[in-house]
């Protein structure tokens, strides 16, 4: 029998972290970087979760620095994301 889709790789802990991101341009012709911020509620080996009024988009990458680790810089691609109210939710895989 085959693997359900909705099953993860790793499993996630639940978190509330504010974190500062920026994202990075998708076209090299477009040098312009967005700084937001959003608040992250899960967590994995592989990847966060993410609430942020910035309207991500799957494919978007995004850079930000870890406040546990100082100097440790983690970047993530957007793999999924939905407008949920005024904000959006998420899913980032750690590349």
């Amino acid at each position: 029998m085959g693997q359900c889709p909705l099953q993860r790789r790793f499993e996630r802990t639940t978190c509330d972290d504010l974190l500062d991101f920026t994202v990075l341009p998708m076209e090299i012709s477009d040098l312009k970087r967005i700084r937001s911020s959003g608040r992250m509620i899960d967590a994995s080996e592989g990847g966060i979760g993410l609430i942020t009024e910035f309207p991500l988009q799957s494919g978007h990458v995004l850079e930000w620095n870890d406040k546990h680790l100082k100097g440790h810089l983690h970047i993530g691609l957007v793999k999924w994301s939905q407008k949920q109210n005024n904000h959006y939710r998420a899913g980032l895989a750690l590349i």
